[in-house]
This record gives C-alpha cells, sequence and structure tokens, in this order.
C-alpha cells in the first residue's frame, strides 16, 4: 500500500472520520481498494469483476520447479521433454534410463 494510501487511513481514523469519508479520501487519491464498515479491506467489487477478475473453479496444483523434473523417470527413457517453470522454459533430454541429461533454455 502507498504511504499516502496509508496515510489518509490513519489520518481519517485518528481524527474521527467514518469509512465513508476515508474511502471517499482514498477512491479520490486513486486507490483500487476500499475499507469495509468493520474496517478491514473489502473483498472484489462487481466492478472488479466485471474488469476481468475470474474466480478459480479448482484449486491450482502446487508449482513445479526444474529441480522436480531433473528426476530419474523410466516412462521419459530417450526422449525430450519442454516445460515451463519459474526458472524459464527448458528442452530436458533424457538418457535411456530414464535420468535427465541435461535441460537447456529455450
Amino acid at each position: 500500500m502507498e504511504k499516502k494510501f496509508a496515510e489518509i487511513i490513519n489520518e481519517g481514523k485518528k481524527n474521527g472520520k467514518t469509512i465513508e469519508a476515508i474511502n471517499k479520501e482514498l477512491k479520490e487519491a486513486g486507490a483500487n481498494f476500499h475499507l469495509n464498515p468493520d474496517g478491514g479491506v473489502a473483498n472484489w467489487t462487481e466492478a472488479e469483476m466485471a474488469e476481468g477478475f475470474i474466480n478459480a473453479e479448482t484449486e491450482p496444483e502446487d508449482v513445479k520447479h526444474l529441480h522436480d523434473y531433473m528426476r530419474r523417470d523410466p516412462a521419459k527413457a530417450n526422449t525430450e521433454e519442454e516445460v515451463w517453470t519459474p526458472e524459464g522454459h527448458y528442452r530436458i533430454t533424457f538418457d535411456e534410463d530414464g535420468r535427465p541429461e541435461k535441460a537447456v533454455r529455450v
């Protein structure tokens, strides 16, 4: 959160302003969030949903890193595999036993 937003909230609370008044100041300052009446930050608004936020239908699986692919797998013997990881895009070559020989950044 930008310091100006924190200052608006803190000064508003200190001066006894209503949540609505604080939210108005936040909006005028360019904030893309607002406070709930209980004082917390609100969830997604209908406008934000309309702008493109889409709820996930299922929980995403755990992210696989390059080291997760660099393990022996007999099913991958004598093959190449292209993978996208947080570290980058790689082409992994496996030997006749399914051991990874090399991973080349593509």
